[in-house]
């Protein structure tokens, strides 16, 4: 189960429910460990009782860091500047709330928790790359709303679904808006808490006390009181057009749009204002009322808006009027929905009491496929396909987010203590005598983690591979962490020993089953690698099965496609390295037939691939090694003599190489040390020079055209002073008919 910090834009307590509080309770329900964070305040302060009233309930709160609330959710409310995101007050609220949850992490011993934020603001508070993954919630369109820096969170916004990992919006309308900035967006409508709306129908709730003893037909709406979102113009119109009518209206007024002016609405006898209400007592307002009504505007933010209350309304089993905004639209076979005129609503109202419209039983159908529990599940099983949930398999443990509190730690400081010793024996030479020390310090202390990685590294370098290999395995399931290991598959500089010591060292790592696949596909990597270099065609043809089994399994699985995590431990990155390897192996082994075959399967894999599909930096770092593995297929087709086959390769390469230049890879493209964009440029204009119609056979290019594309796969640029290395692969290929 994933421990999660929800980043809200709504505190806790506040009267009036919304997605950040159902969320929290339905992730808690189904086993997750919630941190919610009440509002940053998106916006400044305004005068008035309001929010003084709620600077200083925030004041109070503070003084409580961390407070539990319900089972398996923990509040925080940390103090900050409201609207402030630069700056002195924005360095003070950044400093607030990463020192709230560094106490929250270390109280409750976070585990890479995910982060889950409504906050468009999120990027400007923390550092992303801490979290196991990143979601950033889009409920609403913010900046619409008044008084709200909406320039400012437009750009904030933008630059945080660039980097999350996923993007969750609840309207059509925002999913089309944010999709092109992140290959992650989806679109999960609002719901209901059906259950608790449900109570509304069991006849057992008494009638409030506040509730207006109606002569007519009782019509209520829910929510909070707006000019922004609601039509009060077209709505008192309907209500002194209809004085047999009793409307009932619950909620805040002017909350978030302090103008809001509803003096017209209560000088009319019919209406009724109640205020708002707790949530706890709502079903019994609408177990008393004939209709639900959503009169609201169409503009902005009501077209970018999906109401959770529409939803509260289907669970109590009312009949709906609603605006047909567009997120309602695909309900109107379950509520009556009309255009925000008097009119229209009037006619809509009057057809409902009459028993015209959807029926109870359909109302409750809907609103039970609309239920929290079912959403979340879904968005659970959607981070899963996207790899963003933990790693599987799950160690018992894992890091705590917050490195320095892992060292502030009395247990790891007394391991650092325990390593001095170690240190001076092996600075004297006495390297037995310090194995032997650490051995009876983990026999006491078997769950040291400084211990075990140090021990694994004198294994290492003893030549202990199989002792290594294990004591990296121990690391992984207490700690969920191999750092060590992260350090010999990708600085060569810290590897002990020659070449072929580190075959061997990685043919004993790649034998391991308790390793998660991207760390055991990577071993098998740089144990081809290691192999190629020292020239032993046994252990090569060894390293390129293994290297087929583990492109099996990811091919095999249709997560590895839409994969989101960043760089190695993307499924799509290890499979398109797996890819490239292997075809480098059978390059040194000179097995052309086996080549042959794995450039189709190359070939298959490439019209699969869609580098808008997963993690954008990571498809940008990608460019080179998929466009090299093309360069190989490209080859092999050409030596089979099928001028098609090699149309469809050099057509995958310029596919990829216009995608590579998209808008969304600009910021990326522009940090890489290395000019991915002009490497795909060059193998496009070497490969569409090799051509040829299959009508014109003697028009087939000869060797010498493919000398250069082949350089690209061996160096990251053109290297013609090395031209004999691509000689010495061409020159067999040419003088030999396709296998």
């Amino acid at each position: 189960m994933a421990d999660v910090i929800l980043l809200s834009t709504a505190d806790w307590d506040h009267p009036l429910w919304t997605n950040k509080q159902h969320l929290a309770v339905s992730l808690a329900e189904a086993g997750h460990r919630v941190v919610y964070v009440d509002s940053l305040g998106i916006r400044a302060a305004r005068p008035g009782q309001a929010d003084r009233r709620r600077i200083l309930r925030r004041l109070r709160r503070s003084l409580q860091p961390l407070r539990r609330v319900r089972q398996g959710i923990w509040v925080l409310s940390p103090l900050v500047w409201p609207g402030r995101t630069s700056g002195i007050g924005g360095r003070l609220n950044r400093w607030s709330l990463n020192l709230a949850l560094f106490w929250a992490d270390w109280w409750l011993d976070l585990r890479t928790p995910l982060l889950w934020s409504f906050n468009p603001n999120t990027r400007l508070y923390l550092k992303l790359g801490r979290f196991q993954a990143t979601i950033y919630h889009c409920v609403d369109r913010i900046q619409a709303q008044p008084g709200m820096p909406s320039e400012a969170l437009d750009q904030a916004e933008r630059d945080l679904c660039r980097v999350v990992n996923a993007v969750f919006t609840t309207a059509p309308q925002l999913q089309q808006q944010l999709a092109p900035l992140n290959p992650g967006t989806h679109l999960f409508g609002n719901v209901a808490d059906a259950q608790h709306f449900g109570t509304a129908l069991s006849g057992s709730l008494q009638r409030p006390r506040d509730m207006p003893a109606a002569v007519g037909p009782c019509l209520i709406f829910i929510g909070a009181i707006d000019r922004y979102k609601l039509d009060l113009a077209m709505f008192e119109a309907l209500i002194a057009a209809t004085p047999q009518w009793t409307y009932v209206l619950i909620g805040p007024v002017g909350e978030t749009d302090p103008g809001t002016d509803v003096s017209s609405l209560a000088s009319h006898p019919n209406v009724h204002l109640l205020g708002p209400k707790p949530y706890a007592e709502l079903p019994a307002y609408l177990a008393a009322a004939d209709v639900a009504l959503l009169p609201l505007q169409l503009n902005d933010y009501t077209r970018h808006m999906n109401p959770m209350k529409f939803f509260e309304y289907l669970a109590a089993g009312c009949p709906v009027v609603a605006t047909a905004i567009p997120s309602l639209l695909e309900q109107a076979d379950v509520a009556n929905l009309c255009p925000p005129q008097a009119g229209a609503f009037q006619e809509a109202i009057a057809a409902v009491l009459r028993g015209d419209g959807p029926s109870l039983a359909q109302r409750l159908a809907r609103a039970e496929q609309f239920t929290y529990a079912r959403r979340t599940a879904s968005m659970l099983q959607c981070l899963s396909r996207h790899g963003l949930l933990a790693p599987d398999p799950s160690p018992p443990q894992a890091m705590p987010y917050h490195r320095v509190r892992r060292l502030l730690r009395p247990g790891w400081i007394a391991a650092q203590l325990g390593l001095v010793p170690v240190q001076v024996l092996q600075r004297l030479g006495l390297h037995q005598r310090s194995g032997r020390l650490l051995d009876a310090l983990l026999r006491r202390w078997p769950c040291s983690i400084p211990w075990l990685s140090v021990r694994a590294s004198q294994a290492f370098a003893k030549a202990e591979h199989d002792k290594g290999r294990q004591l990296i395995e121990r690391i992984w399931q207490l700690d969920g962490e191999a750092e060590l290991l992260h350090q010999l598959l990708f600085r060569r500089g810290s590897r002990p020993g020659d070449r072929g010591d580190q075959l061997a060292m990685f043919d004993a790592l790649a034998a391991s089953r308790v390793l998660p696949l991207h760390f055991a596909g990577y071993c098998r990597v740089v144990r081809t690698y290691r192999a190629i270099d020292q020239k032993d065609p046994l252990m090569l043809r060894r390293c390129c099965d293994a290297l087929s089994q583990v492109l099996a399994a990811l091919e095999n699985d249709p997560d590895t496609y839409r994969c989101l995590k960043p760089n190695r431990e993307n499924r799509a990155k290890l499979l398109i390295s797996a890819h490239l390897t292997r075809l480098r192996g059978l390059m040194a082994l000179g097995d052309h037939a086996g080549l042959n075959q794995a450039a189709v399967q190359l070939e298959h894999c490439a019209q699969r691939y869609d580098p808008f599909a997963i993690d954008r930096t990571t498809a940008t770092r990608m460019t080179r090694n998929i466009m090299r593995c093309l360069a190989i297929a490209a080859v092999m087709a050409w030596h089979a003599g099928d001028s098609q086959r090699l149309d469809q390769v050099v057509a995958q390469v310029e596919r990829l190489r216009a995608a590579s230049y998209a808008d969304r890879f600009d910021p990326i493209a522009q940090r890489t040390q290395e000019d991915h964009r002009a490497f795909a440029d060059w193998m496009l204009e070497r490969l569409q020079a090799c051509r040829w119609s299959g009508e014109q056979v003697a028009a087939k290019p000869d060797a010498a055209a493919f000398v250069e594309p082949v350089l690209l796969v061996y160096f990251p640029v053109l290297r013609l002073d090395r031209a004999e290395k691509a000689w010495r692969f061409l020159t067999p290929l040419s003088g030999q008919a396709a296998a």
